[in-house]
């Protein structure tokens, strides 16, 4: 072997020795970075396991709707209709927004075409 070819793997060798040294310390941040996200993913696993499992019981709101209309006879599509009627004409002319709903006595509130509200 050649003093030249020696020289240019020494060369290529402290090349790769540098590389070698960027990439693990890149490695060491890139480690530092998962573990901190896997330690966040823990800590919210941890939060959402407390929540679902502390007994505590919740009534939905369809539920809640349910026993309205079953057990004091409360029609909603005849509401639904009562305030479509009432608002329509208005929604026609302006579109979303907030309409009064006189018959209710509450202002309803309307994005995209959906009554979202009343308040």
């Amino acid at each position: 072997m050649n003093g030249n070819t020696l020289k240019r793997y020494q060369s290529q060798l402290k090349k790769l020795h540098a590389k070698q040294n960027v990439i693990r310390s890149e490695l060491s941040d890139c480690q530092q970075r998962y573990n901190k996200i896997k330690s966040e993913i823990t800590d919210i696993q941890t939060k959402i396991n407390e929540l679902s499992n502390n007994n505590k019981l919740i009534v939905s709101e369809h539920a809640t709707i349910r026993v309205l209309e079953r057990m004091f006879k409360i029609n909603l599509s005849e509401i639904n209709q009562q305030i479509i009627d009432e608002v329509l004409p208005l929604y026609t002319k302006l579109g979303d927004g907030t309409i009064p709903v006189k018959c209710i006595g509450l202002r309803a509130v309307i994005k995209n075409g959906v009554v979202v509200t009343v308040k």
